[in-house]
């Protein structure tokens, strides 16, 4: 079945819009068209009313600050996810050395079909990204650096093994994805694909950088801990709201 189509809504002078949830033909996601502007409460009943004349039964938030949930909670959302924020200053860090058989590159095309695969492997099924949502975390800033890690299996083979999307925005980088194979954890390709990113903040002089993470994922919260991250008090918070039949 072909995706439902997503609609664009101006509303109580907002525009939001209602697209499926990772090709979901049941499960719709209200995020605003304009980044980081908070829809209020009656532009988001319109969404979802949207919604539901399209057919969807659930419905999720973008990810939103504390301070940013008010108006999906009037309409009758409650938080179904949460995530830590972390900042690194960008200072200098521990250099990483380079690991045996690993590269550091821009991926081909063939290898992003690879890195949905290895992203299905390392999420559970509410956070994994296709093709779109890679895209989409690469378009979400001014500037963007995709790095892909590959393993030399032999002279003729590399298999796609890690990757990183850092974006960069007014001067303030974020860590948009990371992931390693859980084959090849704990070999410091993590930490190359990081440092990777800090370089290039640092050569665009970006002042700082964001990540997050699921607060019930302590290994990567430790892990950016170790990485220099500092851990904030505000978290980001995925609402959902369930509709009636």
């Amino acid at each position: 079945m072909d995706t439902k189509p997503s609609e664009i809504i101006e509303a109580h002078g907002q525009h939001l819009k209602v697209s499926a949830w990772h090709d979901s033909d049941d499960v719709a996601q209200i995020t605003p068209l304009i980044a980081f502007e908070r829809l209020n409460s009656k532009s988001i009943d319109i969404g979802v009313q949207n919604a539901k004349r399209m057919g969807y039964k659930i419905i999720y938030s973008n990810a939103l600050m504390d301070h940013e949930i008010g108006g999906f909670l009037k309409c009758g959302f409650s938080v179904k996810e949460q995530l830590h924020i972390l900042r690194h200053g960008l200072g200098s860090s521990a250099s990483f050395r380079e690991i045996p058989k690993i590269k550091i590159r821009k991926p081909t095309r063939i290898e992003l079909e690879e890195i949905v695969r290895l992203d299905k492997k390392c999420f559970d099924s509410f956070w994994t990204m296709d093709l779109d949502g890679l895209r989409g975390a690469t378009e979400a800033t001014s500037r963007a650096r995709f790095r892909a890690a590959l393993y030399r299996q032999n002279s003729k083979t590399e298999i796609t093994v890690g990757y990183a999307i850092t974006g960069l925005g007014d001067k303030k980088g974020y860590l948009q994805r990371l992931a390693v194979d859980p084959e090849f954890q704990g070999r410091g390709i993590a930490q190359q694909l990081v440092e990777d990113g800090f370089e290039w903040l640092r050569f665009w002089r970006a002042h700082e950088e964001f990540v997050n993470t699921q607060t019930k994922n302590e290994r990567a919260l430790n892990f950016y801990l170790k990485m220099g991250f500092t851990l904030l008090s505000e978290r980001l918070n995925v609402l959902e709201l369930h509709l009636g039949s």
